[in-house]
């Protein structure tokens, strides 16, 4: 079981990891639910990310939409859909993104 170093904010929500022991941390597991939660947290941030790169990569015409492979294709049209679809909703929280 591999160990991590959580960084809490004020709130006490975690804020950051550290494969080592700094001052303010506190060590866990990799498998503690705190520490799954803020992964899974960064995982839709970098997919996020990723489908702008790729969005950005098409218009530019570096590559064709079409020359991804097919399930990377229905992958991305489906999610782009969600996030069409989420965004068109008001956001309850105020937050200036949606879910997907």
């Amino acid at each position: 079981m591999q160990q991590v170093f959580i960084i809490r904010d004020a709130s006490g929500n975690v804020s950051g990891l550290s494969a080592v022991a700094g001052a303010g941390t506190s060590p866990a597991s990799i498998n503690d639910p705190d520490v799954q939660a803020f992964l899974r947290d960064l995982d839709v941030d970098l997919v996020r990310v990723l489908e702008d790169v790729i969005d950005l990569l098409v218009v530019r015409g570096v590559f064709r939409f079409t020359d991804l492979p097919e399930s990377a294709q229905q992958k991305l049209m489906f999610r782009k859909t969600l996030r069409s679809k989420w965004q068109a909703v008001p956001n309850p929280l105020g937050a200036e993104e949606g879910l997907f």
